[in-house]
């Protein structure tokens, strides 16, 4: 229903961000990700989820279009629901957290509080094929420098990184920039192109 909301952040208590748009107070859930990103008094844009059951409405807000994304994965897992999904998120950031499910690091996952093992490794099952594009059905002019070579593994990261939010020109760039600095597999590529970003 919304996209977004966009006003003064008005209050914040106990992980809930009071945004007031033109005198109207909306309520969001955020994780600690989010709330990191949220200053009194000033404005903000929080991409937003509205969750729908028999006890009421909520709304979900986001600081980046990737960690709605990411929530939503998260949410669409047998037995996990939004309070859990914005948990998970508050222990890890997005791109940690695709990392994780990617590499199959249950043991980095349940590092989170509330996160234990089955519901791991349930994560990693139901998710690894989301986070994970097919590369193949990919176009991918990656760049027009001829002396770089394009292979798989660059492949698989604009893969990964357009899953996560990315939009096909800023994943090249990032994955391009990586393979410059030497990383050669997927899993260097996608963690040299966080650290850039």
């Amino acid at each position: 229903m919304f996209s977004y909301i966009y006003g003064e952040i008005a209050d914040i208590f106990n992980g809930v961000v009071t945004v007031d748009v033109n005198g109207v107070g909306f309520e969001l859930f955020v994780s600690n990700n989010t709330l990191a990103n949220c200053r009194l008094k000033q404005k903000q844009r929080l991409y937003t989820y509205m969750h729908v059951n028999q006890d009421g409405m909520s709304l979900f807000g986001f600081a980046t279009p990737e960690e709605k994304s990411m929530f939503l994965r998260l949410i669409s897992v047998s037995g996990i629901g939004c309070k859990v999904a914005l948990a998970i998120l508050s222990g890890m950031d997005p791109d940690s957290l695709a990392l994780a499910i990617l590499n199959g690091d249950t043991k980095q996952l349940t590092k989170i509080k509330g996160l234990g093992k089955k519901t791991a490794e349930r994560l990693v099952l139901e998710l690894k094929e989301k986070v994970v594009v097919d590369a193949a059905q990919m176009v991918l002019p990656i760049t027009q420098n001829p002396d770089l070579q394009i292979n798989k593994d660059m492949q698989n990261a604009v893969a990964v990184l357009c899953s996560l939010g990315k939009s096909q020109a800023d994943a090249e760039k990032l994955v391009e920039a990586a393979a410059r600095l030497g990383a050669t597999t997927t899993e260097e590529l996608i963690n040299m192109s966080f650290r850039i970003n």
